[in-house]
């Protein structure tokens, strides 16, 4: 076949499916056309989320009760709506007698400087249900409560969090009445366990416990004629929190060392989740000393310090604190 006809071949072909060539050049104008049109279209994005406020996030099977949602709701939003029309004694009033007394030691002004640390300006805020405390036969159900300028600004910016929060209990009391907790307060309990020998007695009075830590009201009596070091940071451990799996050391580092006949009193806090399932067990004083001589350990050469502890009476006490 010869190019011209082909050529004729060819425009035959086209003469003869001319309407099915304008059909195919119809659709791909269109969907040329459509395909620009979206192209110079703005589409605003849709927000979407999963924010579900009473959904416990520890364990979902311990989420609040539908009953105490809307309560809880309203309690939390007039609390905070007080807090930032400054009308401290209203949101004052709100929370529990136990919460005045144990968190802020019955004093408005403890309780409005915590309020200055966690809403310095007037903020919005958002909850979520967040896990369920069992004391007694109180269920507390915990909600954790953030504070913010700006609901998008929750996450970090230059390594500095944009939020503030704190964690807020909620329990019905013997009267069916709601009460609520804040700043990370569950509840006070009273120990009053005791262990005690020929040098020394300890108390372990009572506890607070909070979301994240566990605070003891501890005194001590030195019944010798000795001086009786607890703690003075030169061992390891030397008090710890025993709990059914493992142990937590006492946060602070202050000494406790005991004259002749002395009584101190002090509170020892430690680290632990108050929903963490391990209940616990007792309070250890791994590293007693009963010493004749004491120089401490503080500009104190290493030699002068061992001799002094070897020729010490050496013990370890523990305080049983579960129910």
């Amino acid at each position: 076949m010869n190019f011209t006809e082909m050529r004729l071949k060819i425009k035959h072909f086209i003469k003869k499916n001319r309407r099915l060539f304008i059909v195919i050049f119809l659709i791909w104008a269109i969907i040329f056309l459509i395909n620009m049109l979206l192209g110079l279209r703005k589409v605003e994005p849709t927000a979407t989320t999963t924010y579900e406020p009473h959904v416990a996030v520890m364990d979902s099977s311990k989420s609040t009760p539908k009953s105490m949602q809307k309560p809880i709701e309203e309690k939390i939003k007039e609390y905070v709506e007080s807090c930032n029309d400054g009308n401290y004694e209203k949101a004052y009033s709100m929370i529990s007698e136990e919460c005045k007394k144990y968190e802020f030691n019955d004093s408005i002004g403890n309780f409005m400087r915590h309020v200055y640390v966690k809403m310095p300006l007037p903020k919005k805020y958002f909850i979520q249900d967040y896990s369920l405390v069992q004391h007694g036969s109180r269920k507390m159900y915990i909600y954790d409560v953030k504070y913010t300028d700006d609901y998008l600004a929750t996450g970090l910016t230059n390594d500095e969090y944009k939020y503030s929060s704190e964690k807020f209990s909620f329990y019905k009391d013997n009267d069916g009445n709601m009460q609520m907790n804040i700043g990370d307060f569950l509840y006070y309990s009273d120990v009053k366990k005791i262990s005690e020998n020929e040098y020394l007695k300890i108390d372990v009075e009572s506890k607070i416990v909070e979301y994240e830590v566990e605070r003891y009201n501890i005194r001590f009596k030195n019944k010798s004629n000795y001086t009786i070091v607890v703690s003075d940071n030169y061992e390891n451990n030397e008090v710890i929190l025993k709990l059914s799996e493992e142990v937590r050391k006492r946060e602070e580092t202050s000494n406790i060392v005991l004259k002749p006949g002395e009584e101190f009193n002090t509170e020892a806090t430690f680290s632990k989740y108050s929903d963490d399932g391990d209940d616990s067990q007792s309070i250890m004083f791994s590293s007693v000393r009963i010493m004749e001589n004491y120089s401490g350990i503080e500009n104190v050469d290493e030699e002068t310090i061992k001799n002094e502890i070897d020729n010490a009476i050496k013990m370890s006490m523990e305080v049983k604190i579960a129910k």
